[in-house]
């Protein structure tokens, strides 16, 4: 169970832990530090795979593989999503109790929600299921469409254009800094996601479905900019908590 509360920090206590915000700079900077071998561990593994002809290496070429699933990658980014959900949710909390009212919480609470779908889509491959209910639903229709090489990326746009202009007027209320770095963060995700998954898509039909070494190059671009836009919009989020609510600090009980 997670307390929120507005004091001065308190190391430990009998099945306590205290988390401040400096806290979480330090665990931050272990997640970029962490993220960074996995992409050099990645890139180790397809070496390997491309120029040495190994596939499997005592497992460590699909443990580190960004293109396989339920693997180390996989693990790190469905968690780096469930905590940016959780930094969300805290700064709703924050922002619906300071005296703004309950309202002003809910786009941070809408933001919380998106990155914990995201989460359990990154273990679980929501998107093959949307990918597969879009088909269905379109038939050959859908291979007419010029540019749509990923069915999931149909829905899943017309979404965005709705929090698109949801979001709008609540980026604008931010500081200048935030509403930049927020939306860089956004924009880089969207653009690795969808945008290069999609020319991904395009490469495959090409290649009638080869991984080729182009194909791997693009994955890895993919992945790379996935998890460092969710890391650089994390540390936005913490500076956000630090100059909004610097006096507060979560004491977790077990």
């Amino acid at each position: 169970m997670a307390e929120i509360m507005e004091t001065q920090a308190l190391r430990t206590d009998t099945g306590q832990v205290v988390v401040g915000p400096s806290d979480l700079y330090r665990v931050h900077r272990k997640l970029v530090v962490l993220a960074l071998l996995l992409v050099l561990a990645h890139c180790g593994a397809m070496v390997l795979k491309y120029y040495a002809g190994k596939d499997i290496v005592f497992g460590l070429v699909p443990l580190f593989d960004f293109y396989e699933e339920h693997n180390a990658p996989t693990y790190f980014s469905s968690l780096n999503l469930l905590l940016t959900s959780a930094l969300l949710w805290t700064i709703a909390r924050l922002s619906s109790s300071d005296g703004k009212g309950k309202s002003a919480g809910h786009p941070w609470r809408i933001l919380s929600a998106g990155f914990l779908f995201m989460s359990i889509d990154e273990f679980a491959d929501l998107r093959h299921i949307v990918a597969t209910a879009v088909k269905g639903v379109s038939g050959s229709g859908f291979e007419a469409v010029p540019l749509l090489t990923v069915a999931w990326t149909v829905p899943v746009a017309a979404i965005l254009v709705v929090l698109a202009i949801y979001f709008i007027p609540f980026l604008l209320r931010l500081k200048k800094a935030y509403t930049i770095n927020f939306a860089l963060a956004g924009a880089v995700f969207v653009f690795a996601s969808m945008g290069i998954e999609t020319i991904q898509g395009a490469h495959v039909a090409q290649t009638n479905g080869v991984r080729d070494v182009a194909f791997m190059l693009m994955v890895t671009l993919e992945e790379t900019l996935e998890i460092f836009s969710i890391l650089y919009f994390q540390y936005f989020l913490l500076r956000y908590i630090n100059e909004y609510h610097r006096t507060v600090y979560a004491r977790l009980n077990f």
